[in-house]
């Protein structure tokens, strides 16, 4: 019997709808169902994560009552890790690593919780033409920062989005629940790729339950790093991680790149036409899960996620990972 009141907004994390696309595939024989993630209590897919890492954390002894959790983080994890670390009591500092006014939202809202941000300040882009955001990259000074903080203070637990394998547990929990909503049949998943927890958690899972599942991670272009399946690359204190288990793990078919532009012209049409209120990343999700759509007269099951709501794209709109 579902629960009509809950105990806490924590109970809320997960458990996400999932609808079908219709004017935006219009004309095509497949279609395109979407996880709407934007539906968790943040806003955003993280919450799943920052759930699973904080209690693992606390069943290992890691993580006190009093202790700090920090994080490198554009804004998504950052303001999940904000939200359930204040809830669950801790203090919480953030290295926020967008550049430009591109954070600004994602700044006054982990502030709004509690949480201590301390703006990294990388070099803008403007002056770029691709103006799309790796998360990956831009987060390396702050991991460098976070690892400094973990080690001087033994009150302090750095999250390690980057290479924590709760990460990816958590995501196997999103793929069951994609595979309950589906009945178990999945032809194509699409996912932008920032740590690899979501695309390597859904796709370990469902590649598990569907075989023949098509499997598709995206790069911003502006990605200085081209990965693609089966090569090698290095792991670090602050680099690989998961991405480096993603790489050679046989759970990722193809891995792609989009624009900037691309993806925000395909979230304004999820906005309009849709009404599916999310960020820049649900519109590079949903272009190439509509390129797969065109490439056959077949009628193929594609699912994707819509990552994070619209509100954190106000001040500027940029695809960020």
């Amino acid at each position: 019997m579902e629960k009509k009141i809950h105990d806490s907004v924590l109970e809320l994390v997960g458990n996400t709808p999932m609808v079908r696309l219709n004017k935006i595939t219009a004309g095509v024989a497949s279609e395109i169902l979407v996880k709407l993630e934007y539906m968790n209590p943040s806003g955003s897919l993280k919450d799943r994560i920052a759930v699973e890492m904080i209690n693992e954390a606390e069943k290992s002894g890691r993580i006190k009552p009093g202790d700090t959790i920090i994080e490198s983080s554009t804004g998504n994890t950052g303001f999940a890790l904000s939200t359930i670390g204040r809830l669950k009591g801790y203090n919480v500092t953030i290295y926020e690593t967008m550049p430009g006014k591109a954070g600004g939202e994602k700044e006054k809202m982990m502030k709004n919780v509690g949480a201590e941000v301390r703006l990294m300040e990388p070099d803008d882009i403007d002056h770029l033409k691709e103006r799309s955001i790796a998360g990956s990259e831009v987060e390396l000074p702050g991991r460098q920062l976070c690892l400094e903080d973990e080690q001087a203070d033994s009150s302090v637990w750095w999250a390690r989005q980057f290479s924590n394998e709760d990460n990816v547990k958590a995501h196997h929990v999103t793929a069951r629940e994609i595979l309950d909503q589906t009945d178990g049949h999945v032809d194509v998943f699409v996912q932008s790729i920032g740590t690899g927890g979501s695309l390597l958690g859904i796709g370990e899972a469902l590649k598990e339950a569907c075989p023949n599942v098509k499997v598709i991670g995206i790069q911003p272009a502006s990605s200085k790093e081209l990965w693609h399946p089966g090569m090698d690359f290095p792991v670090t204190d602050i680099k690989g991680g998961i991405v480096s288990r993603m790489l050679k793990s046989g759970a990722v078919d193809e891995l792609v790149q989009i624009t900037d532009i691309e993806a925000r012209e395909m979230t304004h049409r999820l906005w309009k036409e849709e009404g599916l209120y999310c960020g820049v990343s649900s519109g590079a999700n949903v272009y190439f899960a509509m390129r797969e759509a065109r490439k056959t007269d077949k009628k193929l099951r594609i699912v994707t996620l819509l990552c994070d709501h619209m509100n954190r794209y106000l001040t500027e709109e940029r695809y960020v990972t």
